[in-house]
């Protein structure tokens, strides 16, 4: 029996010494051929090993959390392994403070039968325990196709469309009609302004809005390109992280909001460095 033998060779592992506490030491006190070759790709004789295989938990549960999918999305072997560690985490970390959980790209999620079962669960008892899930993603499909997409539906009734010139096509109309829009609120959403305006629907009613940022909001909350990260590190690396938040508006040529940050937290009156500007 597989429980049995894995049981065993665990029980045995709590015995060995802290540092050896390991998945390379489980497979090794497996006595299964076949279990052993399943869990070699997870050990550091095996791809994945970097990342589980450690005689300690190195994770902190901190009171912002965020994880960076996109090179484990690329390893369908690597995903249910390191997603289930996480979720079994974050679980420890649902104590009734408020919080938010948020998925984004949703779909990696989603695509697995095992964690859309996980997620339609949290979306039944996570509320009970003051979590709040959001999940994003850029295609309305990815919810309207998955077999969760009742529970999803029923249980998150705030939503926010982005802008969809597209949103008019009979495809995409279907796919805002399972989410109760009629034709005119798809009309609203497919000639809004991108980037701009954003369609709230909730119980209480339905609103296109913008944020109205001004340039200082702009300067920290409009760096998600590839070149406004490496604006960020130039900065960074040119002056240092004390005093980021004036020198990164002086990069932006926002000075009198620099300013006005060093005299409100009175730090240093240095300017931002001028010739960190150009490229080397």
């Amino acid at each position: 029996d597989v429980k049995e033998v894995v049981w065993s060779a665990l029980q045995n592992l709590s015995s060995a010494p802290e540092d050896q506490r390991t998945l390379t030491g489980l497979s090794a006190l497996l006595q299964s051929k076949d279990l052993r070759q399943a869990l070699k790709p997870f050990t550091l004789d095996g791809a994945f090993g970097y990342l589980l295989d450690g005689n300690k938990d190195t994770l902190t549960l901190n009171s912002t959390l965020a994880f960076e999918m996109e090179t484990l999305m690329h390893s369908k072997a690597l995903v249910a392994p390191v997603l289930t560690y996480l979720f079994h985490k974050l679980e420890d970390r649902f104590d009734g403070r408020p919080t938010f959980l948020i998925l984004d790209e949703a779909w990696v999620f989603l695509d697995d039968p095992m964690f859309a079962g996980r997620i339609r669960e949290w979306l039944k008892v996570l509320r009970k325990k003051n979590v709040s899930v959001i999940f994003a993603t850029q295609s309305l499909s990815d919810i309207a196709n998955s077999p969760i997409a009742p529970a999803i539906i029923e249980s998150c009734p705030s939503r926010i469309f982005l802008p969809n010139d597209r949103a008019m096509e009979p495809q995409q109309q279907t796919h805002y009609d399972s989410f109760g829009l009629n034709k005119r609120q798809i009309q609203i959403i497919s000639s809004a302004t991108p980037k701009r305006d954003y369609y709230f629907q909730s119980r209480a009613g339905n609103r296109l809005f913008d944020l109205q940022l001004g340039p200082v909001a702009l300067a920290f909350c409009g760096v998600g390109t590839e070149a406004g990260h490496k604006d960020l590190d130039h900065v960074l690396d040119g002056n240092g992280p004390d005093d980021f938040a004036a020198n990164w508006l002086g990069f932006k040529g926002l000075d009198w909001a620099a300013d006005l940050i060093r005299s409100e937290f009175n730090t240093d009156e240095e300017e931002y460095v001028p010739w960190l500007d150009v490229a080397e």
